[in-house]
């Protein structure tokens, strides 16, 4: 009975900690959408690579963080995004997720 109880308290702990490893944002609910209709929906983005083109990003990409850079006692890591990426006509075509340009 108590190996047993052992086993599920495990495999609860370990489903929380890996449930908070994943990205917030996630790529299907992104693709199709215009980059006017993903601001208006999360807000403006952390970075982009071109300025607005007629009220829409155009050829370009926005990105939003998703982890914050952190000085530590080893290093420092980089701050983290994810990255949206759209066509001529503003709608999106892939997500990534990357390094803020620049460093």
């Amino acid at each position: 009975m108590a190996d047993r109880l052992i086993r599920v308290v495990f495999s609860l702990g370990l489903l929380v900690v890996l449930s908070g490893c994943s990205s917030k944002y996630k790529t299907e609910e992104f693709i199709g959408k215009t980059s006017s209709e993903i601001v208006e929906e999360y807000g403006p983005f952390d970075c982009v690579s071109m300025p607005m083109d007629d009220g829409e990003y155009r050829n370009s990409r926005g990105g939003y963080t998703i982890r914050e850079a952190r000085v530590g006692f080893l290093g420092t890591t980089e701050e983290k995004l994810f990255f949206i990426h759209f066509d001529e006509h503003g709608v999106v075509i892939a997500c990534e997720e990357g390094y803020r340009p620049g460093g």
